[in-house]
């Protein structure tokens, strides 16, 4: 199937990012592909390049744009590449996992790209994760979901873009959302945009993933936030690595992460750029308390 040219002033692609899980892959390009109207391109990453993935591409979906990396760089290092990648100045990500909810998706996304200058990523509302808005209402918040978002290209460039780590829960998005916060860039959520991530939550992550998640809860501090708010930060997550030592393993989880954590920050050190105490207080604020908006 050929992906017909956009009717509409704005060109919007669809990116995935796609790791080992063929079935839901397939089902997520299924669903692109019955959208009316079409994305005006769909890329896909294939991380840790997987040769399965790679022959459902060949078989099935020739006329995607396949990039691939050798090593894995998880979802944020995949959507750097796709962002950069693309043809279109409006990037509609979604993981190997998710999918528009409804056909209409492109139609609704390409009315609220046409919106003010300021708007640097829509955010679709994951109606299997959160509850959902009242119909078109909009809602100003502090950082997107990977899982369903359509980036602006032009803003993502300003920023220095995703962290490559293969797990990256807690830095990906909320690094990326505060750089672009940093520029006056702002993200706003739809209600009529709306995505199924197929990905039930887990009552309690294996070890390794909680142990990355709390390096990376650590790391983002130390990237991104000035050395006067470092203190509050580090004091919050002292919080956060008593409740977990309360958890079965979680002595275990905090004990990898320490050991871990020194040769961490040396690696990351040379990439610190932080933004500024007023960026990350007012971040800070939108992301406790979202604000209702409305954009003419």
């Amino acid at each position: 199937m050929s992906l017909s040219g956009s009717l509409h002033p704005f060109r919007i692609a669809a990116a995935v990012s796609a790791c080992r899980r063929i079935e839901a892959l397939q089902k997520t390009l299924e669903v692109l592909h019955r959208c009316d109207p079409l994305p005006d391109e769909i890329l896909v990453h294939i991380d840790g390049n997987s040769e399965e993935i790679r022959l459902l591409m060949e078989t099935h979906f020739p006329e995607v744009r396949v990039l691939q990396s050798e090593k894995f760089i998880g979802p944020g290092g995949a959507r750097n590449r796709l962002n950069r990648a693309s043809s279109c100045p409006w990037i509609a990500h979604f993981d190997d996992d998710s999918y528009p909810l409804d056909l209409n998706f492109f139609a609704t996304a390409s009315r609220l790209v046409q919106s003010p200058p300021e708007v640097a990523v829509w955010c679709a509302t994951i109606e299997s994760h959160e509850r959902p808005l009242e119909p078109g209402k909009l809602l100003l918040q502090a950082v997107f979901p990977g899982c369903g978002h359509i980036m602006n290209q032009s803003w993502f460039l300003k920023t220095k873009g995703y962290q490559e780590r293969p797990i990256a829960y807690n830095l990906e998005e909320v690094d990326v959302s505060l750089q672009l916060s940093e520029k006056g860039g702002t993200c706003v959520q739809s209600a009529d945009l709306r995505v199924w991530h197929d990905h039930p939550t887990p009552l309690r992550e294996p070890p390794e993933v909680e142990t990355e998640i709390m390096l990376n809860t650590l790391l983002f501090p130390v990237i991104r936030f000035p050395l006067s708010m470092i203190p509050q930060a580090l004091l919050s997550i002292l919080r956060r690595s008593c409740l977990l030592a309360l958890k079965p393993g979680g002595l275990r989880v905090l004990s990898q992460t320490l050991m871990r954590l020194p040769s961490e920050v040396r690696r990351l050190l040379p990439e610190r750029e932080p933004v500024s105490f007023p960026t990350v207080l007012s971040w800070l604020r939108l992301r406790r308390h979202p604000v209702l908006v409305s954009i003419t």
